[in-house]
């Protein structure tokens, strides 16, 4: 992990702060419904949203990103060798540079038990290639995520983080352990306000 040269931010925002990042990134970068893989992005920045069950997979080497947004309970997206292998075609995973971001998943949907399976299958596959990421499971909340390269900084936002919210937190790792049941930060990534 020696390549590495650069060091992504991760921060919690407020909704409005969001919708800012994601006005100026555009609709063009918008990772929308169905989630299948037809729907992920390679741009220099990219967001999507309403992720609940879903899993979001981002792959950056500081330059681009490969957004993904993948639902569980699509019948295309039961195929998880299918998704890696157009994946592996539109991003070089043994790019020492690259590092990975996972977030979503909720174990406890009944009507979406394949949710934790999905996610685990995303983190496996980086592990494969031995890809760093940051994964950010489960949680009550339906979160939104951007990331842009001109920062080299991911968002999460969901409709409970506010100014308020994040007083109430000594840290931005309490306050990212209040949001997600598992939290794993990247030696590659830092969480920060």
């Amino acid at each position: 992990m020696e390549n590495i040269s650069f060091k992504s931010r991760i921060r919690l925002v407020p909704p409005g702060e969001f919708q800012r990042a994601a006005a100026s990134i555009g609709r063009k970068n918008f990772v929308d419904a169905p989630w299948t893989i037809k729907q992920s992005v390679l741009a220099n920045k990219a967001y999507t949203t309403d992720v609940l069950d879903c899993t979001v997979c981002g792959l950056t080497d500081g330059q681009k990103v490969l957004l993904n947004h993948i639902c569980p309970t699509m019948l295309e997206n039961r195929n998880f060798e299918k998704i890696a292998n157009f994946i592996k075609e539109k991003i070089d995973l043994t790019n020492k540079d690259l590092q990975g971001f996972v977030l979503g998943s909720k174990p406890y949907l009944a009507s979406s038990p394949d949710s934790p399976v999905l996610f685990d299958k995303f983190v496996k596959l980086l592990e494969k290639y031995n890809i760093p990421a940051s994964t950010f499971k489960g949680g009550p909340f339906v979160n939104n995520v951007a990331y842009s390269s001109v920062k080299d900084e991911w968002l999460i936002s969901n409709p409970f983080i506010s100014e308020s919210f994040k007083k109430e937190a000594s840290s931005p790792a309490e306050l990212f352990q209040k949001t997600f049941d598992n939290v794993a930060v990247s030696d590659a990534d830092e969480i920060c306000w």
